[in-house]
């Protein structure tokens, strides 16, 4: 009867599906004066929890200029999916998709699998860590290349009420074949509610590369305020 009544229960969770939460982030700076400066970020982001599935997906679009002269031209893609079993331990697909013009990546694509555990998943808090290996293809400016990677990622989200929340990524791949070639990627964000349907975001994101594009910087920081349309 335990074990009936423990499957009917699994049943009926997977067969009530949860809803689609999307946003659409829009900041925009403008400078005119000793320095003219633009700054336009654009993204969209979907996720959705259904039973022991989770799914998350993003785009998202950067674009700046400083005295008339581009200066930044980024686009950022994501998507994941988990899946829940035996307690909290989870697997799941993620793929990572980047090109970035003035650090010299033409094109970078990831496909990784992962196994994780959720050490903390409430109706307020989600703490998740995972460690996976996966496939990269890109191209830094010096010729395609295709390697295997590895991948350790944590993840943590706490909404203090129904109208503000904190949530940061970390994320560090390494190349298997070449462990001094390694990328770090971090971001942290606080989302506070305006009204019903808008809030406003501001961000910190810190992406590193151990051996980046010929002549190009290691680190890239950005810090992003705007407004978040929920939907």
């Amino acid at each position: 009867m335990a074990l009936c009544a423990s499957a009917v229960a699994e049943e009926e969770l997977v067969d009530q599906p949860g809803d689609w939460e999307n946003s659409i982030d829009l900041g925009f700076s403008l400078s005119k004066g000793n320095t003219d400066n633009v700054l336009l970020r654009f993204g969209i982001q979907t996720e959705k929890k259904d039973g022991p599935d989770a799914y998350f997906g993003s785009l998202s679009y950067k674009y700046g200029e400083e005295e008339s002269k581009a200066n930044e031209d980024e686009i950022l893609g994501k998507a994941t999916w988990k899946h829940a079993f035996s307690g909290k331990n989870f697997f799941g697909l993620r793929v990572d998709g980047r090109r970035d013009a003035f650090a010299d990546i033409d094109y970078r694509f990831s496909l990784n699998a992962t196994y994780g555990y959720y050490w903390v998943d409430t109706e307020t808090t989600i703490f998740s860590t995972e460690l996976g290996m996966g496939l990269t293809t890109e191209d830094k400016g010096d010729g395609n290349s295709t390697y295997i990677n590895g991948l350790f990622d944590q993840h943590f989200e706490h909404k203090f009420n129904d109208n503000a929340k904190v949530y940061q990524d970390l994320s560090f791949a390494p190349r298997i074949d070449h462990l001094d070639d390694y990328r770090i990627e971090f971001e942290l964000g606080l989302e506070t509610k305006i009204t019903e349907t808008i809030a406003f975001k501001v961000s910190f994101e810190d992406r590193y590369e151990s051996i980046p594009a010929k002549g190009k910087k290691k680190n890239d920081l950005k810090f992003i305020t705007g407004l978040s349309y929920k939907f």
